[in-house]
């Protein structure tokens, strides 16, 4: 071989060796682990009975992940590497009978949110929304093992399908999908006024919510299943109306948060989930709402977590997880099963 030849055929080589190297890292994005399961043999941990339908997910500073189990009426409690902390609570129903069926569900550090019971009284801690016009609240002074109900719309035909706070004015806001409205309620639990977006097409109401950075994050999707789906981000108090995504993408969006930068191709990403029909994950500009990809993990396939719900990044300490870590809730199988995994950016 001549010398001319043998330089070629090395830079063929180096060459074939790079695009080689950029194909696997282009590939590599991110995993998924499922960390508990309501079924057997689904999840890195044993099975939980209790999580069918997961649907609200939060943490308080270095607490588990608290997670809203819409079909059991509970709230069940998970570390970051899935196991199971010994608590679980009772939701309450609008009539104080049956079971209940929670869906968002929030963190409160303040004084305010106060529930009461047997002259016991003291802030709610966590805060749950119901499908049947409820908000409740969780501190162990006052019922260790039951939210005490202290608000309820059950009267109005209101359906709360995601909550959100604003820990700066201790306001809460529910999403209202029979009235196609967002509740806001103070820290007394008075509701204080409602707001929605009149431009979003007829059939698209407020179904999940998420304050951000003091913006309030709303998507708007169809109780008829009808594909497509909107968000907007309002100030907190239901102003400045700015429609961010519309369609495109979305379908049955519900899930809202924005990703660190470390969390690699999609860091500094407004994240997205659709419920329906497969359960993706979308990144989007967030402060232009451009559309930056699907999740995807380490074979390029785009990631599909079945009727996913709630998405999270971890608070930074043992129990809730890296700040780079999303972890997510869903319900599986038509709502008929549960799961809470994690979802971590691969090199």
């Amino acid at each position: 071989m001549h010398r001319s030849q043998a330089r070629n055929f090395t830079l063929a080589a180096a060459f074939v060796v790079v695009m080689l190297f950029l194909q696997g890292a282009a590939l590599a994005q991110y995993k998924v682990t499922n960390l508990v399961a309501n079924k057997a043999g689904h999840s890195t941990n044993l099975p939980d009975a209790h999580l069918v339908n997961a649907w609200g997910l939060t943490f308080g500073p270095g607490s588990p992940f608290w997670v809203s189990d819409n079909v059991t009426g509970l709230s069940t409690l998970y570390k970051a590497d899935g196991s199971k902390v010994p608590l679980e609570v009772a939701i309450p129903t609008a009539s104080g009978r049956g079971t209940g069926s929670p869906t968002g569900i929030v963190f409160n550090g303040s004084n305010d949110f106060k529930v009461s019971k047997d002259g016991a009284s003291a802030p709610a801690l966590f805060i749950f929304a119901t499908l049947d016009g409820t908000l409740s609240g969780w501190n162990p002074g006052v019922d260790p093992t039951h939210a005490i109900k202290a608000a309820d719309q059950s009267a109005h035909g209101v359906v709360y399908t995601g909550l959100a706070i604003a820990s700066d004015l201790n306001w809460v806001y529910g999403a209202d999908a029979a009235n196609n409205k967002v509740d806001v309620y103070d820290g007394q639990f008075n509701l204080i006024f409602t707001f929605n977006d009149s431009t979003i097409p007829e059939g698209f109401t407020p179904y999940g919510i998420q304050v951000i950075n003091k913006k309030v994050y709303v998507t708007f999707a169809s109780p008829a299943n009808v594909a497509g789906g909107f968000v907007d981000v309002f100030d907190e108090f239901g102003g400045s109306k700015h429609r961010l995504i519309s369609n495109g993408v979305l379908n049955q969006p519900w899930g809202i948060a924005i990703s660190p930068a470390n969390f690699g191709k999609f860091s500094n990403s407004l994240l997205i989930t659709n419920n329906l029909p497969n359960g993706t994950i979308n990144a989007f500009d967030p402060a232009t709402g451009q559309f930056r990809g699907k999740l995807r993990d380490r074979t390029n396939k785009v990631i599909t977590i079945n009727q996913i719900w709630g998405i999270t990044f971890g608070g930074g300490a043992p129990n809730d997880g890296n700040t780079n870590q999303l972890f997510f809730t869903a319900g599986p199988n038509n709502y008929e099963n549960g799961l809470f995994g994690v979802i971590e950016a691969v090199k």
